[in-house]
């Protein structure tokens, strides 16, 4: 009877994810990444998780069009709106993992909502305690890019997530339904101001030095040329 229980809570959770007010939500079912850094970084945080479930919200175009990797002394930085921006949708992603976590205590299960901004970091790796984009990717949101972003079929990789860990088991996200290809255009190799960006490895998804991006941004105010340049997902050829 409890087994039956938790299934029934579990297609009603899954329910609410539908109702949820951001662009696309993805569930990655962690029975299907044991043994893997998803899994181990997931099980510290909240050793009954079950499932993953990634919100994503899209960074607008218009807004990051407007940004340069560069900052001029005392001149106005369109950096610092396309900041405002994600600050604002990082407010709704944030709420969105509360309102689903909040969902799944009531139905009888633990859970911990990651925010849409400040995961805690470990300064010394420039590595987050768990890792949004590669959670997008085991959720069938994306696929990571050679510019290490995660490439999602409808906003390329102009996308902001935040992360519900959950003890309810929940179905996964169906694969994604076209296929996504990274590699062939360089751009993001070619115009990072960083040179952070190297071609990766065979087998890997991608190659960044995270000291040199880090660094770069912090220096120039914030960098988002990769993102901006990439041209997958782009309803027009105009950057």
């Amino acid at each position: 009877m409890a087994s039956e229980r938790k299934a029934s809570s579990s297609v009603e959770l899954r329910k609410m994810l539908s109702e949820v007010e951001v662009d696309v939500v993805g569930v990655a079912r962690l029975a299907d990444w044991t043994r893997t850094k998803l899994e181990d970084t997931a099980l510290r945080l909240l050793p009954e998780a079950r499932s993953v479930v990634v919100f994503a919200m899209e960074i607008y175009s218009e807004v990051l069009d407007l940004t340069t990797g560069e900052r001029v002394t005392g001149a106005a930085s369109m950096n610092d709106l396309l900041e405002r921006h994600q600050e604002y949708f990082a407010g709704r992603l944030t709420k969105a993992a509360y309102d689903i976590s909040k969902a799944s205590r009531k139905l009888g299960f633990k859970a911990l909502p990651l925010p849409g901004q400040g995961c805690p970091r470990d300064a010394r790796f420039f590595e987050a305690v768990f890792s949004y984009k590669h959670a997008a990717q085991a959720a069938a949101l994306g696929k990571i890019g050679w510019h290490s972003l995660v490439i999602s079929p409808r906003f390329g990789p102009r996308v902001q997530f935040s992360c519900c860990l959950t003890e309810a088991e929940l179905k996964p996200t169906d694969i994604l339904p076209v296929a996504l290809k990274c590699g062939s255009c360089h751009i993001c190799l070619d115009n990072c101001p960083a040179r952070a960006l190297t071609e990766p490895d065979d087998g890997a998804a991608y190659s960044i030095n995270k000291f040199a991006c880090g660094s770069f941004r912090s220096a120039a105010g914030g960098c988002s040329e990769c993102m901006r340049l990439c041209p997958m997902g782009r309803k027009s050829k105009r950057l």
